[in-house]
């Protein structure tokens, strides 16, 4: 059976990914869990936990502090609310990716981390 080429690009995504490497907090609500990020895109993250994964259960508060270039202006705190969309187990914890619901703060700041051009 051979499948069209709208079907062939439901797989694809909406939003390039970008690979960057820094460190977050993953709010459950009941408790906090410490992980590194290891890619995003405007819709979705992925995650490194090295634990608590496996317990991430509906929305969760993804909290990043961005780097500032300098002591004048310090970007503001990206928060976002979000959702489990898969888990994957490692060696070290979970990749778990989530699916972007809102940007709670550092609209500007999300866009520019996930910036792939």
């Amino acid at each position: 059976m051979e499948t069209t080429l709208a079907e062939d690009r439901s797989h694809e995504r909406t939003h390039p990914r970008r690979k960057i490497y820094m460190t977050c907090e993953v709010d459950r609500g009941d408790r906090v869990f410490s992980g590194r990020i290891i890619d995003t895109s405007l819709n979705g993250i992925g995650i490194m936990l090295p634990e608590g994964g496996e317990s991430l259960k509906g929305k969760v508060r993804v909290h990043i502090t961005p780097a500032h270039p300098s002591s004048v202006a310090a970007p503001e705190e990206i928060r976002l609310l979000a959702l489990p969309a898969y888990l994957k187990p490692m060696s070290k914890g979970h990749h778990v990716g989530f699916r972007i619901v809102q940007i709670e703060s550092g609209e500007p700041e999300w866009k520019r981390l996930c910036a792939t051009a």
